[in-house]
């Protein structure tokens, strides 16, 4: 929220009003902005300020207790063992899963922790083994209903074997076309497509299939947070940056993220100062699981300050509509509220 001097055009009704989503219906696409907006060139393209693919050193780092460091692990006597209730079970070395057939899936992991506007988010291209075709190697027996991960940190994962099985699950070594980072869960860790970062697993050493249901770390230990994982449907604003200046007459990027798990985004659109919600345009996506990318020009023509909001709509047709506020945070079952800035028009 402005000062006590800020602009008055800073209506605090109009800027509940874009938090609730309580505006007008969205017109159809525009190339610019609102009242404030002076018409953009078709020709004028941006950069975004974050690349598509996040870099491995500024991909978001979790581990289940706060603070631990990744394990050392030797890869001379490392092993991912496959068993429990199958015929074969597989006791595999790293380069032993090298020479399986390998898949390229560029997907995206966020943590369930992640705020409105949270950095908890990164898009990286991983290689590995599908978990599904892994299963297949071993003959899983038909008592089996669930299966079990188990990491070298001691985090284990139960998930129902028919959801596991179907859900495109990677098994990854690769992260951006290099060896999996230690950070990352080297030698080896899930992605689970459309799931918080707690159900992918990271320094994997065995899967087991069993015929109950595990109850695993997470759940064990969860302090009222949510255990099913499903992404909500969240977006970002990147740029401009919340707070930054920017000049009258001067066209702005306003660009950044929008991500639904395994659902694909319909629309994005922004609101100015409580304004009308406006469409944006959606840059192609480079897979089902990964974020979206989006932009608009906006050329302020007034000094003062500007509220910029955000929201996104997934393709089941559900829309961001929850303001910011005390109640809005992750917590317990991760964050879909409406992301707003505010930017400093000077003249």
């Amino acid at each position: 929220m402005p000062d006590s001097t800020g602009s008055s055009r800073f209506s605090r009704r109009g800027f509940f009003r874009a938090l609730t989503g309580a505006l007008d219906s969205p017109p159809k696409a525009v190339e610019a902005l609102g009242p404030m907006a002076k018409p953009a060139p078709r020709a004028v393209t941006f950069t975004h300020e974050r690349p598509l693919i996040t870099p491995n050193g500024e991909f978001f780092c979790q581990t289940y207790r706060p603070g631990a460091s990744a394990p050392e692990i030797d890869l001379g006597t490392w092993r991912l063992a496959v068993g429990g209730l199958v015929e074969t079970p597989l006791f595999l070395s790293l380069t032993q899963l090298w020479t399986l057939p390998s898949t390229l899936d560029t997907c995206t992991l966020m943590c369930m922790g992640n705020p409105p506007g949270g950095d908890q988010i990164g898009n990286a291209t991983w290689r590995g083994v599908r978990l599904a075709d892994l299963l297949a190697r071993t003959g899983v027996r038909p008592e089996a209903t669930h299966l079990c991960f188990e990491a070298v940190d001691g985090y284990t994962l139960g998930l129902p074997l028919v959801e596991a099985a179907g859900a495109g699950i990677l098994l990854a070594y690769e992260m951006n076309g290099g060896r999996l980072p230690r950070d990352h869960g080297h030698p080896l860790r899930a992605v689970y497509p459309g799931r918080y970062g707690l159900q992918s697993p990271k320094w994997l050493k065995a899967i087991t299939l069993v015929d109950y249901a595990p109850v695993g770390t997470w759940e064990a230990a969860s302090h009222g947070w949510a255990t099913s994982g499903v992404v909500k449907t969240w977006s970002r604003i990147d740029t401009p940056r919340s707070h930054s200046q920017v000049r009258v007459g001067e066209p702005v990027a306003l660009q950044g993220v929008a991500y639904a798990g395994d659902r694909a985004i319909r629309a994005v659109e922004v609101s100015l100062d409580g304004g009308p919600w406006m469409p944006v345009t959606l840059r192609p996506v480079v897979s089902r699981s990964a974020w979206t990318q989006w932009y608009i020009r906006w050329t302020p023509d007034r000094p003062g300050d500007v509220s910029i909001a955000v929201r996104a709509t997934d393709e089941t047709g559900f829309v961001q509509s929850r303001m910011p506020g005390s109640d809005s945070g992750a917590y317990p079952a991760g964050a879909d509220a409406i992301h707003v800035i505010l930017a400093r028009v000077s003249g």
